[in-house]
């Protein structure tokens, strides 16, 4: 068994105990006397064991476990040289950094309308949870209303995969049909991502600063903080692909021959079946499945050159040559981000691929 009390102990805070039998058989172990001292606890105080995967016992006192949230408030003073992305910049990260009142102030007494119209724009269309409540020309104060851990994080990660899926779907039902409105839409829709995406990561640094609550994030160990942030961001980035994907259908000005499509639907399916896979590997947590997608990254190669071949030799204007080549790219950097998810996984669940008899620790000599 393991104890660990707050972060990694150093040598000297290390403590080692036998195990002992007590009545009717349940074991028991004693605590070192100067850390209740510490903690101020006293006969009868209660404490909690956390079963970490992999990781033996967290051992803690009951009462600290479900600690009210810390308000963290600041201010921030805006100088009258500040531009619209800088404040958004300032703004989004103490959003990440767990702040839930933000008071934004004018060092020179009052907000330019630019300025106003981007503290409106990020609470509104950038941080879910978050509300402008209160404005002037000269002050504006933002709160975000989210006191605790409301959406899961593997809940919140399933939605902004099934947005990134229905872009992807659309941007190529724009291409296909040449629907300037449809491919704008996409384009829109890349914001909804990018919530998710800075509400899971606002999310994630509370549960590294808090570990003892990883529970009410949706995770179960510190090591899952690292991977869903790194997966969260290969799914924000091919959302923007998705987008980008919309936004260059918008430069072919006429409907693509069968063959072209044909080769550019192949490599969109290849891609998207690959992400998907990618996730539900995650999801359910499967080494095998996360390993196929590796597996199939050959394919994705061997599309893309055979799409770029067949636009060589089609006579078709530069401008659509050129927007059909970033189009492939899009498709090919999704299928990657794809292949970057499963390699997460495999770090996640190599532990299950060994078998029973290899875990154990060999002795050297």
């Amino acid at each position: 068994m393991t104890m660990q009390v707050g972060n990694q102990p150093k040598k000297e805070d290390r403590h080692v105990r036998r195990i002992q039998v007590g009545g009717r058989g349940s074991y028991t172990v004693s605590i070192p006397k100067r850390w209740v001292e510490q903690t101020g606890m006293k006969k009868g105080s209660r404490v909690e064991f956390i079963e970490r995967q992999g990781e033996g016992l967290l051992l803690t006192p009951f009462e600290q476990t479900r600690p009210e949230e810390e308000q963290l408030s600041c201010e921030i003073l805006i100088s009258p040289d500040g531009t619209p992305d800088g404040v958004t910049r300032k703004i989004i990260s103490l959003y990440l950094n767990g702040y839930f009142w933000i008071q934004a102030n004018s060092k020179s007494g009052n907000f330019s309308a630019s300025i106003r119209d981007t503290i409106r724009e990020v609470a509104r269309d950038k941080l879910v949870g978050t509300e402008l409540i209160s404005e002037s020309s000269r002050s504006a104060t933002l709160q975000v209303l989210l006191s605790s851990p409301q959406l899961l994080v593997p809940d919140v990660l399933r939605r902004m995969s099934s947005i990134t899926h229905s872009m992807q779907q659309d941007a190529m039902q724009a291409l296909a049909r040449c629907d300037r409105e449809l491919a704008n839409q996409v384009m829109k829709i890349d914001d909804e991502v990018d919530r998710f995406s800075l509400y899971i990561i606002r999310q994630l640094k509370y549960a590294v600063q808090h570990p003892l609550l990883l529970e009410r994030i949706g995770l179960t160990s510190p090591l899952e903080c690292l991977g869903y942030r790194i997966i969260t961001k290969s799914v924000e980035r091919s959302a923007d692909h998705a987008a980008r994907l919309a936004q260059n259908s918008l430069l072919i000005q006429h409907h693509l021959n069968s063959r072209i499509l044909r080769e550019i639907n192949s490599l969109s399916q290849n891609s998207s079946r690959m992400m998907e896979t990618a996730l539900q590997s995650l999801f359910v947590r499967d080494y095998q499945l996360a390993e196929s997608v590796l597996v199939d990254r050959e394919t994705i190669s061997s599309t893309e050159a055979r799409l770029v071949e067949r636009l060589l030799k089609e006579r078709m204007i530069a401008s659509e040559i050129s927007a059909l080549r970033l189009i492939s790219e899009s498709l090919r950097r999704i299928a990657e981000y794809a292949t970057d998810i499963a390699e997460v996984v495999l770090n996640l669940t190599v532990q299950k691929s060994i078998e029973p008899s290899t875990k154990s620790t060999f002795a050297s000599g």
